[in-house]
């Protein structure tokens, strides 16, 4: 494992890797997309990259992503996932759930309500196994409290940087940055990985990625679980998205006279690397999403012989979110 350049990294860039989660993700995603990075990512002048290896369930698929780090002579850091901790975590019982019963989705009819009802059974095994928002604050702290770097990238583990894109962004940090804590960078989502070579473009309409200078204060909200929009509850905190009512008794108290933050660049996000189809539309990114977390978490409850909460599934090859409709 590579060490981190103390003296050379005005600017770190962290990646952060997770579990993949069919259908959302092919079943070797991120496998495929970090062979693609490392393969084809500029190594830019002034930077370190940093990937965090985030609760990877798996031994067989942690040990290949570090072989392939190591055979890059890549930094990485491990955030493990311990079986006996997850054991630990019980279902989040919401006050009007009868945790008696045998059937907690008995007369639920409404498809959107059994999917609310799921999530916050899950909403605790979640946080701890997906780790979105706490990954990246243990990214920041990292970058603030072991590095000396100035400036700290905490983008998802898929994400691209070309070399226009980061001539951009180091653009703007020299000439903006001595009053600017945050700054914005969207993102162009591919359902091809090799139209990077073809298509160098800034149009990024995705969710963007933070960079955050070293003395800024604002972190991630950690109870915001993945699939619950956990990025974009900082996003609006700076100001950069509009206040969404799905976290609205999470989230920080906005800025009165808002924030000083500023876009630039772009970034790629690679392939899922399951359906191209998904990728168009954010309506089947977030069924699929959905449908990805909860088989992945009931995968793990089985193997720990935690009983099968989630009711049955129905076959369809109408929409993903169908797959526990009552029709």
């Amino acid at each position: 494992m590579k060490t981190v350049n103390e003296k050379d990294s005005w600017i770190i860039l962290y990646r952060i890797l997770g579990n993949d989660l069919p259908p959302r993700h092919s079943h070797n995603q991120t496998l495929t997309n970090l062979l693609f990075i490392l393969q084809n990512e500029p190594t830019f002048i002034h930077i370190q990259k940093i990937w965090i290896l985030n609760r990877i369930v798996y031994h067989d698929q942690e040990t290949k992503l570090i072989d392939l780090l190591d055979k890059h002579n890549q930094f990485y850091i491990r955030i493990p996932f311990y079986w006996h901790e997850y054991r630990q975590i019980l279902y989040n019982f919401s006050p009007k759930m009868n945790i008696n019963s045998t059937d907690l989705f008995h007369g639920v009819n409404l498809l959107h309500e059994k999917i609310r009802i799921i999530s916050i059974l899950y909403h605790k095994k979640n946080l701890y196994v997906m780790n979105n928002n706490g990954a990246r604050n243990f990214a920041l702290r990292h970058g603030k409290y072991q590095t000396k770097s100035q400036w700290l990238m905490v983008f998802d583990g898929n994400c691209f940087l070309s070399q226009r894109g980061f001539d951009q962004i180091v653009e703007s940090l020299r000439v903006n940055g001595s009053y600017v804590k945050y700054f914005i960078v969207p993102m162009s989502r591919l359902i091809e990985n090799e139209k990077i070579f073809q298509k160098e473009t800034n149009l990024a309409n995705e969710e963007p990625q933070i960079i955050f200078r070293r003395d800024s204060t604002v972190e991630f909200l950690e109870t915001l679980r993945y699939g619950h929009r956990p990025k974009e509850e900082l996003l609006v905190y700076l100001g950069a998205y509009k206040f969404h009512s799905s976290f609205s008794q999470q989230r920080k108290p906005l800025l009165m006279n808002g924030t000083n933050f500023q876009y630039t660049g772009f970034v790629f996000r690679l392939y899922s690397g399951f359906n191209p189809n998904n990728e168009r539309f954010i309506l089947d990114r977030t069924c699929t999403r959905f449908q990805g977390i909860m088989f992945f978490l009931e995968k793990l409850d089985k193997h720990i012989n935690h009983h099968d909460i989630l009711p049955q599934s129905s076959k369809t090859d109408r929409h993903q979110c169908l797959v526990w409709s009552n029709e």
